[in-house]
């Protein structure tokens, strides 16, 4: 991940036991302590975060029979793939 303007740092602390698991795992699986902060905000994120609601996968087709569908479709490749 580069240092540019679409970024944030985010700075805590962690209890001393809690630094070396994160550490130790992060060294098992060959990853920065950047990496895997960055690999558990996602996943905490991912599993207590909501849907967005805007996000046209989650409404209802509409009836117009003009409306471009293609969206959703496109959206899902995105997450998907």
């Amino acid at each position: 991940m580069s240092n540019d303007e679409a970024s944030a740092v985010v700075q805590t602390r962690l209890e001393e036991g809690e630094y070396e698991r994160l550490r130790r795992v992060a060294t098992e699986n060959d990853l920065s302590l950047q990496d895997a902060l960055r690999k558990a905000v996602r996943e905490y994120v991912n599993r207590h975060g909501k849907h967005d609601p805007d996000d046209p996968f989650f409404s209802k087709p509409s009836k117009d029979p003009t409306a471009d569908s293609s969206i959703t479709a496109k959206k899902a490749d995105q997450y998907l793939y």
